[in-house]
C-alpha cells in the first residue's frame, strides 16, 4: 500500500499538462472498493476493509472536471476487558468494549488531470461536502450511541489506467477530515486515510 501511495504522488508531481485529445474524457464514473485507516483518535485505530466509493465527474475543460461523489466506511475495534472508573467516582466496572463508527460522506468534487502516457493519466482533486456518521460503544449489555452530521474535506491524488476507450482501472489515495463530534465517546473529529481501487467508465465515445 505504501508503494501505491508513493507511485501516485511521484507520478502526479512529475507530470505536466494533459494531452486531452489522446484520452477524450467527458463523462467519467468510478466504482471503488475503499480501505480506510483512522488517524488521531484513541477511539478507533484499526484499518477498515468494509468500504466503498462512487463518483461522477463531468469534464468542463480538457484538463478539469467537476462532479459529485459519496463513500461509506464501517469501522470496528474490540477493546479487551479492564477496570473502568465511573465519571462520578462512585464505583468501578470491569468490562470489554466494541467500538464502531459508520461514515457516509457526500460531496461535490473537482479534479485536475495531468499529462500522462497512452495508458496512464494522473490527477489530483478535492471533495467538499457533508458527512453523516454513527458512533457506537457496546459494553456488557449496554450501548452508547449517537448519530450526527459534520463538514467533510477530502483531498486526493490518483491514476487512471486505460484498458479501452470506454473503461479502465482506477486507483487513488486521499485524506478525509470531518467535523463530526461525540462528547460522550470523546470524539472531537473524524479523520482517516483512504485507498480506492476499482474501475472507471468513460462515456465520451
Amino acid at each position: 500500500m505504501k508503494k501505491l501511495i508513493i507511485l501516485i504522488f511521484i507520478y502526479t508531481a512529475s507530470a505536466g499538462s494533459i494531452g486531452a485529445q489522446d484520452w477524450h474524457l467527458e463523462n467519467l464514473m468510478t466504482f471503488n472498493w475503499q480501505i480506510a485507516t483512522p488517524l488521531s483518535t484513541n477511539y478507533l485505530k484499526e484499518t477498515s476493509l468494509a468500504g466503498g466509493n462512487f463518483e461522477y465527474r463531468k469534464l468542463i475543460k480538457p484538463n478539469m472536471s467537476v462532479g459529485i461523489g459519496f463513500s461509506w466506511n464501517s469501522f470496528e475495534q474490540y477493546i479487551p476487558p479492564k477496570v473502568y472508573d465511573r465519571p462520578d467516582g462512585s464505583r468501578q466496572i470491569y468490562t470489554d468494549f466494541v467500538h464502531q463508527v459508520y461514515t457516509l460522506p457526500m460531496y461535490l468534487n473537482a479534479h485536475y488531470y495531468f499529462k500522462g502516457g497512452d495508458k496512464l493519466k494522473p490527477y489530483a482533486g478535492i471533495g467538499l461536502g457533508a458527512q453523516y456518521s454513527e458512533q457506537s460503544a457496546y459494553y456488557n449489555i449496554f450501548v452508547t450511541e449517537e448519530d450526527n452530521w459534520g463538514f467533510v474535506a477530502r483531498p486526493e491524488a490518483g491514476l487512471l489506467f486505460k484498458l479501452s476507450n470506454y473503461f479502465g482501472i482506477h486507483g487513488n489515495v486521499g485524506f478525509s477530515y470531518a467535523t463530526n463530534k461525540n462528547e460522550s465517546l470523546k470524539i472531537d473529529e473524524l479523520k482517516h486515510v483512504y485507498y480506492n481501487i476499482g474501475i472507471y467508465w468513460n462515456g465520451s465515445y
